[in-house]
């Protein structure tokens, strides 16, 4: 029984043994993680960015760490032990206080340090604490500082910057405002602002200005266009407020806002009085250049008349030269020829009488046209022409010119092709066709020579969508240079040359001719080459 007893002291023993090594080795391990433990919460302590302050009921500090002894430029044992209700700036003291009563304290603002000349803005949170120290247990208080000098510093000067914006735009005699381009909320108004459309600092730009809920066209247009545009460059345009029906001059462009974001600044002036000038100016301006331009038309119509009057004093001044000159001649050839044939018409033969009154035919013939011409001319010049039109047969027209011209073709012996087949009408007036022909086939049997070739003939053809009757003649006589033909073809120059038989022309024809084409909308064209011959072709309308 003793045997048995001792193996279990034996056992008992080493099991103890075992125990008292295993509470060794906890106890070793917790030594070590309570060390751990206490060098991370020392260094978290001295190393989070405030100071901490510890203190007991008495108002007595027992502990700071380093943050806090480095904010006020102490050492550690200036402030251990120090009594807080000694401090000569009291101003942070009723929020240590608080936690005497279980409550948290709080200042913010600025400290003036009692043992350095520090002048500090600092943020003081309090609250009730209970923490062991020294092996005892100290009910006080825990307090948290912070250094907000730098940032107070800087908001103060961002509220000076702005009270000096406020004092300069507030005397300045525009409306200013400022806007945030995100949200497009107004962020400030001066004085005049205010005045117009009260303070409207808070809402949107829409809302404040111009009562709607919705985005504007103006933010729109500016903001979505002006969101690129670079700081500091600004844009001006007039605009037409349609609720009070003023003009205001606006300038607008972005700046950097005391937060440093970009902000819309715009300004503008009622500028009513201006534009109301301005438009009025330029309705004066209006009434003089319309009463300029009407002077100036009225000087122009006075110039022309003035040219006109000269060129018709000028054309009569040559008329009566044509009518004093080319009369007198083929007058004075009858009256010559019928004195011979009265004085010795008993001694004249038949055919002699006849070889004496040839002249005076081609003579009288000549002297007819002229008239005919003339009198045409002057009806024409004076505006007494009567143009009627009608549908008539142009071979008609040619038959009886040619009928009147037959004895100066068979003087001249002239070989006369007529290719005219079918009938062909025009519309026109018949009067100035008859001229028109006439002075045609004149004027090509006096430039062919004796024996010479006259052709006449007439196409159709289409022009401008439009059908025309072509009437051609053409000769193998004397030809006009180029230089010519624009002379023949002016309406105010009367150009001439003598024919064959030096018989002298006044250029009137022609002139007459080109003048009645063109009243019917037709057209003349002149071909010729000098000693070859002339080809004229006129084209006259086939319909109404």
């Amino acid at each position: 029984m003793n045997s048995n007893y001792s193996e279990r002291e034996l056992q008992l023993q080493e099991e103890n043994k075992k125990l008292l090594e295993e509470i060794r080795l906890l106890k070793n391990n917790s030594d070590t993680n309570l060390h751990e433990l206490s060098s991370k919460f020392n260094k978290i302590y001295n190393e989070v960015p405030v100071g901490i302050l510890l203190y007991d009921n008495n108002l007595q500090v027992f502990e700071v760490n380093d943050v806090l002894t480095e904010m006020f430029q102490l050492k550690k044992e200036q402030i251990i032990n120090f009594k807080i209700s000694e401090l000569s700036d009291k101003s942070i003291l009723p929020a240590l206080k608080q936690v005497l009563q279980g409550h948290e304290g709080f200042y913010e603002g600025e400290y003036k340090s009692t043992f350095s000349k520090l002048d500090l803005y600092i943020s003081v949170h309090s609250k009730p604490f209970v923490i062991e120290h020294n092996g005892i247990n100290i009910k006080g208080g825990i307090a948290v500082f912070e250094d907000i000098t730098e940032s107070t510093m800087a908001e103060r000067a961002v509220n000076k910057s702005y009270d000096t914006f406020q004092r300069v735009t507030d005397n300045i005699n525009q409306v200013i405002y400022v806007i945030d381009s995100e949200t497009y909320k107004v962020l400030f108004m001066n004085k005049k602002a205010v005045n117009v459309f009260g303070d409207k600092v808070g809402q949107t730009c829409h809302e404040a200005f111009f009562k709607n809920s919705y985005l504007c066209k103006n933010c729109q247009i500016d903001f979505l266009k002006s969101h690129n545009i670079g700081l500091d460059k600004f844009f001006e345009k007039d605009y037409l407020d349609e609720f009070s029906n003023k003009w205001y001059q606006i300038s607008y462009g972005f700046i950097e806002w005391v937060n440093g974001k970009k902000v819309l600044l715009l300004s503008s002036i009622d500028i009513t009085i201006e534009k109301n000038a301005l438009t009025k100016i330029q309705e004066q301006n209006l009434i003089y250049e319309e009463t300029l331009q009407k002077l100036t038309a009225q000087n122009e119509q006075i110039n022309q008349q003035s040219e006109q009057l000269k060129v018709s004093g000028a054309i009569k001044d040559t008329m009566f030269s044509i009518i004093a000159h080319d009369l007198r001649g083929p007058v004075g050839n009858i009256t010559s020829a019928l004195d011979i044939i009265i004085g010795d018409i008993s001694q004249l033969n038949k055919k002699e009488i006849i070889e004496i009154i040839k002249p005076v035919r081609d003579s009288a013939g000549a002297a007819y046209n002229l008239l005919v011409n003339l009198l045409f001319w002057a009806k024409n010049e004076s505006g007494e022409t009567f143009f009627v039109r009608e549908r008539i047969l142009l071979n008609d027209i040619i038959d009886d010119v040619l009928t009147l011209f037959n004895p100066n073709i068979e003087s001249k012996k002239l070989l006369f092709s007529n290719t005219i087949v079918n009938e062909h009408y025009v519309f026109a007036d018949e009067h100035m066709i008859h001229t028109v022909i006439r002075n045609l086939v004149s004027n090509a049997v006096k430039y062919t020579n004796y024996q010479g070739k006259v052709s006449i003939g007439i196409d159709k053809i289409s022009k401008y969508n439009k059908k025309y009757i072509k009437f051609w003649i053409e000769d193998n006589g004397v030809g006009i240079s180029s230089e010519n033909i624009k002379k023949i073809l002016s309406t105010k120059e009367f150009f001439s040359t003598y024919g064959t038989n030096k018989e002298k022309g006044t250029g009137l024809g022609i002139i007459l001719t080109k003048e009645f084409v063109e009243k019917h909308q037709g057209e003349i064209y002149i071909e010729s080459k000098v000693g070859k011959g002339t080809l004229i072709s006129i084209l006259l309308p086939a319909e109404n």
